[in-house]
């Protein structure tokens, strides 16, 4: 019984807090990558010099769009183990499950929100005619519109919005409301059924949302990842007794596999099965860097701290990029120079941002609004 137990304290801490920040740095470079590289017109009229040939760097670049469901799978993870690791019993769990809902809406709009009027006051001053161009000169419609994108809205209502990089946050609203029902709806029908169902709504049924047709199914992997522990069943299952020489082969396999699903996912059927594609990557690389890449001293503490910030590099980094500083941005000739300088700004920003948050005491007046809206 002590032994179990303890596989089980053991199996829940594989793929914990800490690692699903590292990852979140691992996809935030990515997105950088992405947006910089994912095709020529992203730095058209600029002289660049590639090293390695340029058609290499947008194909990896445009590859790193999983970074998008490496973030999908995280959020769905990490609700559906909050929900699955409470202690209350049937009877609190609505109430349990409806304040986990409003904490991670408060949490989620509240730093995004904080962003969104900081860069809207730099607007003011440094681009005063942007408000105008985006959401019209009409009262009250263009205050409307300015409301609605704040809350995280415009993507799926259809309205404008200030930067198209906002359209995650319509997605992340879904996750946190989807999730909790997915998880419910999982324990009644068992893994199988569960996927299989969602698998053939995916398929099957028009959603005028594409974006949430992108990740329904890696909405519910990642719920039921969380809810089986299959990070941690992946991490632990032994190819062979030697433990040297069956690390070694998984390595090779794990590696093997997101090859071919990179090739897979960028082939021919990269449309009609995107959602498959995107589903099973955020698996494998979620095992893979839990196993070999976050046990690295040093490497592991770096990603933890790119992941903490990677909201905020992730809302402020396109207006330094496309916005406001095109031609800075791509000054540097050099790739890595371009999404290396971009990073470190986008990063310093972030940091200067949660410094102002502290000053301002915003985090502890989320944390007041997230008290004040949960239910004993």
């Amino acid at each position: 019984m002590e032994k179990s137990s303890k596989t089980q304290a053991s199996s829940l801490t594989v793929f914990g807090r800490q690692e699903s920040l590292c990852l979140k740095g691992i996809a935030i470079i990515m997105l950088i990558c992405h947006h910089c590289f994912m095709r020529p017109s992203r730095y058209k009229g600029q002289d660049l010099i590639f090293i390695i040939p340029e058609p290499i760097w947008n194909y990896v670049a445009l590859f790193f769009k999983i970074c998008v469901c490496i973030f999908v799978f995280i959020s769905a993870y990490g609700i559906t183990s909050k929900i699955k690791n409470s202690s209350v019993s049937e009877d609190q769990l609505p109430l349990y499950v409806r304040n986990v809902i409003i904490s991670r809406l408060i949490r989620l709009l509240g730093g995004f929100i904080f962003v969104f009027l900081l860069v809207d006051l730099f607007g003011f001053f440094y681009d005063p005619g942007r408000f105008a161009e985006i959401y019209g000169t009409s009262f009250p419609g263009s205050v409307e519109y300015f409301f609605i994108d704040m809350l995280g809205l415009a993507h799926l209502l259809e309205t404008p919005t200030f930067l198209g990089t906002y359209w995650y946050y319509s997605l992340a609203i879904i996750i946190v409301l989807i999730v909790p029902a997915f998880y419910l709806l999982l324990r009644r029908m068992g893994t199988v059924p569960f996927l299989g169902l969602i698998a053939v709504i995916n398929f099957t049924v028009s959603i005028p949302n594409r974006d949430f047709w992108h990740y329904l199914l890696c909405i519910a992997v990642g719920v039921v990842c969380a809810h089986n522990n299959t990070i941690a069943r992946i991490v632990n299952f032994q190819v062979v007794k030697s433990s040297k020489t069956g690390c070694f082969i998984k390595f090779v396999i794990e590696c093997i596999l997101m090859f071919l699903l990179m090739i897979l996912r960028q082939g021919p059927l990269m449309g009609p099965l995107y959602p498959l594609w995107d589903a099973l990557f955020p698996v494998i690389i979620a095992a893979f860097c839990c196993e070999f890449i976050f046990i690295i001293p040093g490497l592991r503490q770096i990603l933890i701290f790119l992941g903490i910030y990677s909201a905020n590099i992730f809302l402020v980094h396109n207006y330094i990029r496309k916005v406001w500083f095109y031609d800075f941005t791509y000054s540097f000739k050099y790739p890595l120079g371009i999404i290396t300088v971009l990073f470190m700004i986008s990063l310093i920003l972030s940091i200067l941002i949660e410094q102002l948050k502290k000053i301002l005491h915003y985090n502890q007046f989320i944390n007041f609004l997230v008290s004040k809206s949960a239910q004993q």
